[in-house]
């Protein structure tokens, strides 16, 4: 059910809920529980079956949701892969370290007390047994064998559960904290190269052909939301035009409705075989007999465009690229078959609170994050923030209860203000409408408002003022060194 009509109706069996609290406090038992933190690759929200995508099955992480509650508006801190995973394993803002993007990501340094407060080393001081398997993509300092873990394995994908399982089964007079990281549905990047004859990947090979040999009516539907945006800033195009992950430009001016359908196919299948991978994982620590006394949590590093204004990949302020699952499960604490609609959240800030806040670790004084015990058991939650951001080298993301907003570093493009209750699939970019120009501005203000607060200098060369214009200053240092060392037409500078 939904969380406001979970909260109308519970207080008719709150008797029911609290014996097992009461049944802990009478016996005495402060045991910490077990933790198992499961992340995918690329998975945008929509993508399970929980979600009403009736074009996939993902019976594991729907029975997940069953078991606990499943946040319908949480968000990747920064859409690509280093600076988001970064995130989670911090609690910051990427950009707070200079993870832009992935190559800036993977040569950050972390302050001595982010590194020293990361999730491995706050776990293992808190008296927990370590693992991390899978996907890593982080920088030097975050490294499992750096970072607190006392096992690393390094599968990303079908040897990872039986690794994972082997480590949570052992003896042991400590609780356990496992992280469980899948490199899928990630494959889909590589089925442009499927497409124009250059595959080499036989995971998405397979799936490719498949598709092909397939009726058109069989493979998934575009999107509502193919068409591009209108009023699209530049920004987005700008975007488009440097990214080298994935040929986005090409795949946005000359893939037809077959092609777009066959990548959502691949896709789709990627999705339903990760989640048959995180499915032996708990079914493992249920036939283990763990499953009561373990807090799990599912997500994301990021989403992925899927079609949705004919765009591939990720690294959009688009809500399929910042959009992600987010699901917690822990038997008796937090309340089966919610699905929360209200709760804003930021899995770069607030996975890390949340797990020092279940391990009984005093959660580090430098963290903006909120930890989601509270909200997931179905306590009242009065201060819960008002919006949350999402963040590029080239823009910022600042999404309200009702509206989102976007502003690029190039004060050449437009901002974007969408109406997401109106216009959920981001039809229609409302920044050129008088009738918007308060709400606009207002937002604006929350973006200074969280540059201001999280001292986020960098955020600052993407303000803007009432009517629009740029409102960044360079400070007198760079301003002289621009001055100093002006372009020259030959020079052969790395960053052209």
């Amino acid at each position: 059910m939904k969380r406001r009509e979970f909260l109308k109706t519970s207080a008719a069996g709150s008797g029911a809920l609290m014996v097992p609290s009461l049944l802990r406090a009478a016996t005495g038992l402060k045991s910490k529980p077990n933790i198992l933190f499961i992340m995918t690759d690329q998975q945008h929200d929509r993508m399970m079956s929980c979600a009403d995508n009736k074009w996939l099955k993902t019976p594991h992480l729907d029975g997940l949701a069953a078991e606990g509650i499943r946040f319908e508006k949480a968000y990747s801190a920064n859409p690509v892969c280093v600076p988001s995973r970064m995130s989670m394993a911090t609690g910051m803002m990427p950009g707070r370290f200079g993870a832009g993007d992935n190559g800036t990501g993977m040569k950050a340094t972390l302050p001595q007390h982010i590194d020293e407060n990361s999730m491995g080393k706050i776990m293992k001081r808190a008296g927990y047994d370590t693992f991390y398997g899978g996907k890593v993509h982080m920088c030097g300092q975050l490294k499992p064998t750096e970072a607190g873990y006392d096992k690393y394995f390094r599968n990303e994908r079908d040897q990872l559960p039986g690794a994972c399982l082997e480590f949570i089964k052992q003896k042991r007079d400590k609780p356990f904290f496992a992280v469980a990281s899948f490199i899928n549905p990630h494959d889909i990047c590589y089925a442009h190269k499927e497409h124009i004859g250059k595959g080499s990947r036989a995971r998405v090979k397979d799936l490719y052909q498949e598709a092909m040999a397939m009726p058109l009516d069989k493979l998934p539907p575009l999107p509502d939301n193919y068409g591009i945006q209108e009023g699209e800033p530049s920004g987005i195009q700008a975007k488009l035009s440097t990214r080298a992950t994935t040929p986005s430009l090409t795949m946005r001016n000359e893939y037809d409705e077959k092609a777009w359908r066959i990548n959502r196919y691949i896709y789709h299948r990627l999705t339903e075989r990760v989640d048959g991978e995180i499915g032996k994982i708990l079914d493992g620590l249920k036939q283990a007999g763990l499953d009561d006394n373990t807090l799990i949590i599912f997500t994301s590093d990021h989403g992925n465009m899927d079609a949705s204004h004919r765009l591939p990949s990720k690294s959009f302020p688009y809500e399929e690229s910042v959009g992600i699952p987010f699901i917690m499960k822990y038997k008796g604490h937090i309340p089966a078959g919610q699905v929360d609609d209200e709760h804003l959240v930021s899995s770069g800030l607030d996975i890390l609170p949340t797990i020092c806040d279940y391990a009984g670790v005093e959660i580090p004084e430098h963290l903006i994050g909120k930890s989601l015990r509270p909200v997931a058991e179905g306590k009242p939650v009065t201060d819960w923030r008002e919006y949350v951001v999402s963040e590029d080298a080239k823009w910022r993301m600042l999404r309200s209860e009702k509206y989102k907003y976007t502003t690029f570093s190039d004060p050449t493009s437009k901002e974007s203000l969408v109406d997401l209750k109106k216009d959920p699939g981001e039809m229609r970019n409302l920044v050129d409408h008088p009738e918007y120009k308060k709400i606009l501005q207002d937002h604006r203000k929350l973006l200074a408002e969280w540059s201001e607060s999280t001292g986020d200098t960098e955020a600052f060369k993407f303000a803007r003022n009432d009517d629009g214009s740029s409102n960044y200053t360079p400070p007198p240092e760079e301003a002289s060194v621009k001055k100093a060392k002006p372009k020259r037409k030959d020079s052969k500078r790395k960053d052209r």
